[in-house]
């Protein structure tokens, strides 16, 4: 397939490399998480302006025009089950929980232009969506 400069969602991660994100044990008992790379997804886009993905992406049987919202519900299930094991107080949440999801770039849908529209580099910690530069 053709694709044009819009990738989808970027990097593509196999399982392999994906094991390099796992922590590292110190020495002295505590880990070491090396830094989650950066995400690049077209996931409000496919929910705003379909017609702004590449020709590919549009066509894909895979593009997910409902990824994005799909995401806001994994969020908010997730921040709810972090409230539920880690609670609030009355000075707000203790942590503050990040999480990205990267494409299987060993699974056949992502060998060509998977149309995606559902990466996500967003928290599970309101607000779900912010602005960046």
């Amino acid at each position: 397939m053709e694709h044009d400069d819009d990738d989808g969602i970027t990097p593509k991660l196999t399982k392999a490399h994906a094991k390099d994100l796992l922590p590292v044990t110190l020495k002295d008992g505590r880990e070491y998480f090396p830094h989650l790379q950066p995400l690049k997804t077209n996931a409000l886009q496919g929910k705003i302006d379909p017609s702004k993905l590449c020709k590919d992406c549009r066509e894909s049987p895979y593009l997910d025009p409902g990824g994005w919202d799909k995401n806001r519900k994994l969020a908010e299930t997730i921040n709810s089950a972090l409230e539920g094991i880690k609670p609030h107080d009355n000075h707000g949440p203790h942590f503050i929980l990040e999480w990205r999801m990267y494409p299987n770039k060993d699974h056949p849908r992502f060998k060509e232009s998977d149309g995606c529209s559902c990466g996500c580099g967003d928290g599970s910690w309101p607000p779900h969506h912010r602005p960046r530069p």
